[in-house]
Formats: C-alpha cells, structure tokens, sequence
C-alpha cells in the first residue's frame, strides 16, 4: 500500500519518492487505486493556501494563486494531455493525423484557447463570491477517481507507455478509486455528489469521444479527462440551487 501511494505521488505530483527499484507504467497502472488519495493530499494544500491568501488578498487574486499552484503542484502534467487532446480531436483531419497531432508537443491554436479557457473557468469559479472551500478539497480527489473510473476497460492500441499503464489496471483498481470518489463526494452533501455525476458523465463522454474520433485512449486522453472533471466540480459549486 505504501509504495503505491508512493508511485502515485511520484507519478502525479512534482515531489518525486525514489523506489527501488522504480516502478513502471504497468505498476503505475496498479496504482491507480491511490490517484484519489493522492487528490486529498493536493485538495489540502490548495485548501490552506486559499484559507491564507483570501485573508490577504482581493478573492481574485487569491484564486489565481490558488490556481497557479494547483498547476505547480501536479508539474503541469494533466493541462498538457488537455491541449495536446483538443489540439487533436478539433482538427478537421484523419484519426491517423489526429495521432500525430496528439503525439506532436507543440502548441496549436486549440489546444491554446482550451488551456485559456480552463483555467479562466477554474480561476473565476474559485473568486466567485461564497464559494464552499470544501468543494476545492474534493475537486482533485473527484477528477482523479473519475479519470480512473471512466478510464477502465478503455480502448488502447500499441505498446507505449499508456498501454502498459492501462495493462496495470482492473477492475478492482477502478471499484476502489470509485470508492473513494464517492466518499470524498459525500462530505460535500448534495453538491458533492452532483459534481460527482457530472464528473463521471462528462468523463466518460470525453473517452468516448476520443475512442470515436482517435480510436483509442491514452495518457493524455486520460490526464483531459481529470482536468475536465476538476472543473466540472468547481462549477457545479458556483450553480444557484
């Protein structure tokens, strides 16, 4: 159990543990359990950071910070399959171009306007006025148990790196990060368990569209999957009931 929390912390975050020996996509893959504990660890800090800045700051800029650390903490890793994804999947080309362009880590256009566009929804639905502090702890747990969820039994092709990851995972590892998803979901009442929904929904109809358009899923269909239900959660806080 420690050395999977720990291949996971390594894996997710900028604080890298040394393992002996070092674990492997495949391993990673089994350790996907851990994804949403490694969530907590990150809700935590992002937690405290806001309770500091929003007593220091003009809520706006509190949320900036927040949200800059958010991508400092996690290395950038789940913004990057983002742009590269829609970078892909927006182009008017063949599957077999789109997966050049996936592969491809320069920059495009779409890819630029949805990383915009992402943190511009995150950034303002952390300085919307009375946000519950409590959804940005659940928001990385949730988008982390919703990225393993919808990501379980995914189509994949090849023998890179998101292959061997996929072969990592089960079932099982997919029920425990559901577990956790769902209890984390609780302590937000009802809207914690709405933003999980949505989350889930939203992840899985972003799989399927890669499926459909890419004809697989791999790492970075997987990390715009995570991004894309952290958002989705913070929204589902701002709505008005």
């Amino acid at each position: 159990m420690i050395r999977a929390i720990s291949t996971a912390i390594g894996f997710l975050t900028v604080v890298k543990i040394r393992l002996d020996p070092p674990p492997d996509m495949t391993e990673v893959g089994g350790s996907a359990w851990a994804f949403p504990v490694v969530g907590a660890v990150l809700g935590i800090v992002l937690v405290i950071a806001q309770w500091i800045l929003v007593a220091h700051v003009p809520p706006f800029v509190a949320a900036v910070l927040v949200v800059g650390l958010w991508v400092f903490l996690t290395g950038g890793l789940h913004l990057d399959g983002w742009t590269d994804c829609w970078d892909a999947l927006a182009a008017a080309v063949s599957p077999e171009r789109r997966i050049e362009i996936l592969k491809d880590s320069r920059l495009g256009t779409f890819g630029g306007l949805a990383l915009v566009l992402l943190i511009g929804i995150k950034t303002a639905a952390l300085a919307a006025p009375d946000f519950p502090i409590l959804i940005l702890f659940l928001a990385p747990i949730i988008g982390r148990a919703t990225m393993v969820m919808a990501g379980s039994g995914a189509q994949y092709r090849g023998q890179g790196m998101g292959a061997q990851f996929f072969a990592g995972m089960d079932r099982r590892i997919a029920q425990w990060a559901a577990f956790f998803g769902f209890a984390a979901a609780l302590l937000g009442g009802l809207t914690g368990l709405v933003a999980l929904g949505l989350a889930y929904l939203g992840a899985v109809w972003f799989r399927r569209l890669a499926e459909h358009r890419l004809g697989t899923v791999n790492g970075d269909v997987l990390g715009a999957m995570c991004e894309r239900s952290e958002t989705i959660v913070l929204v589902t806080a701002c709505f008005r009931w």
